[in-house]
This record gives C-alpha cells, sequence and structure tokens, in this order.
C-alpha cells in the first residue's frame, strides 16, 4: 500500500497520495495547495495517478485540483450534493461519488460513504486492508476530510454546515458501522492521525455522536 500525507496550503491542508505498491496506482485525495509538492512527491513514488478525489469543496482542499488535473489526464470524483449545493461549483465531476460506491485502487478498494455536516456533499472513503504504520497494525483505514479530527471535529459555521447532521453523520456513518471498527485508522483533513477507538474514548464531542 502507498500512503503519503503533505501538509499543504496556510490551512495546514491534509492532502493524500493513496494506492497500491503493486500497481503503482494511486488516486490524489483533496489536493489543496503547494500542487509542485504533490507532483514531486507522486514522482519520487514512481506513482501512476489515476484520479483525484474531494472528501469536500472547500477552498484548503480543492484550490489546485485544475492545476493537477492539467498535469494529469485523470477523473475528478466528488459528490454532486457538493456541487448542487454551490459549495463547489467550479468544475463538474467526471464521475458522481455516492453512498456505496467504489473506486478501485490497483487491488485496493475504497468505499464511499456520504457524511454531510459540515458541507452537504462531505463524503468520507474507507478501505479494509490491513495496514502497518509506525510499528502499529490497523485492520483499515478511513479519510473523513473535515467530519472527524483528532479530538475534535469539523466546523458547522461555513456555508452549509449543520451541526446536527454533523453529529449524525460520524454517528451512523463511521461509530456504529458495522464494516468498521474502533481499530482503523482515522486520516483526517487537518492535524494528525487517530483511531476511530481513540475517538469514541476521548473526542470532546464525544457524548453527541456516541
Amino acid at each position: 500500500m502507498i500512503l503519503e500525507r503533505l501538509i499543504v496550503g496556510p490551512f495546514g491542508t491534509n492532502c493524500y497520495i493513496f494506492g497500491s505498491s503493486k500497481s503503482n496506482e494511486v488516486i490524489v485525495i483533496d489536493p489543496g495547495a503547494e500542487a509542485n509538492s504533490i507532483e514531486q512527491k507522486i514522482n519520487n513514488l514512481g506513482a501512476k495517478p489515476i484520479a483525484v478525489a474531494l472528501t469536500h469543496g472547500h477552498i484548503d482542499h480543492v484550490h489546485k485540483v485544475g492545476r493537477i488535473l492539467r498535469r494529469y489526464p485523470i477523473p475528478l470524483m466528488f459528490n454532486k450534493k457538493e456541487y448542487d449545493s454551490g459549495v463547489y461549483p467550479r468544475k463538474k465531476a467526471d464521475r458522481w461519488l455516492s453512498e456505496g460506491d467504489q473506486i478501485d485502487v490497483g487491488e485496493l478498494t475504497l468505499k464511499v460513504l456520504e457524511t454531510p455536516g459540515h458541507t452537504p456533499g462531505s463524503i468520507s472513503l474507507y478501505c479494509k486492508q490491513k495496514l502497518e504504520i509506525n510499528g502499529r497494525m490497523y485492520d483499515g483505514l478511513i479519510f473523513t476530510g473535515d467530519l472527524l479530527f483528532r479530538g475534535s471535529v469539523g466546523r458547522t459555521d461555513l456555508q452549509g454546515g449543520n451541526q446536527n447532521l454533523l453529529f449524525k453523520s460520524i454517528r451512523e456513518k463511521i461509530m456504529h458501522n458495522s464494516e468498521l471498527n474502533d481499530n482503523f485508522l482515522v486520516l483526517p483533513g487537518h492535524m494528525g492521525y487517530t483511531t476511530i477507538g481513540e475517538e469514541r474514548k476521548y473526542n470532546i464531542f464525544k457524548r453527541f455522536f456516541i
């Protein structure tokens, strides 16, 4: 498995490069800034980008979408509700992503969860694939965008935000999802890694989504 995080832009956005170490195919998740750094990382990996996927449409997650797509002739994927709501009306997706959709990256599969709250069309992407990071084994991973952070949750005071919906998304799509467990690595849109189990225990907002 290929998993690289680049912290880009003035808001410290996490851009991820995720894919297969067998086929060298990768997707770029949330290219928010510093396109040169993203491209350099892809080149250093010797990877073949096959798509750009967006967890949501805020500028700090999408600012360099056009640059990446000009550099690589690959499809753009995100949720249509993000386009229709006006949060990200700049580009239509080549593939609209909805609940239950799958993105195949080599032998790996990312599954789509619609997780609104931070924005109307926010999505999370998860992969049930065992992986080791810094000597610890995980049962899978989930990219949560600005839904769930280490110790916190995403803002809901921006365009399209809904606090009740955000907590519902965390509760129903992550904390009580039979496909996931406490030993899943959480890869948020900002700040560091965490796990579902750690957020179940220590998140300051846990009483709203457990």
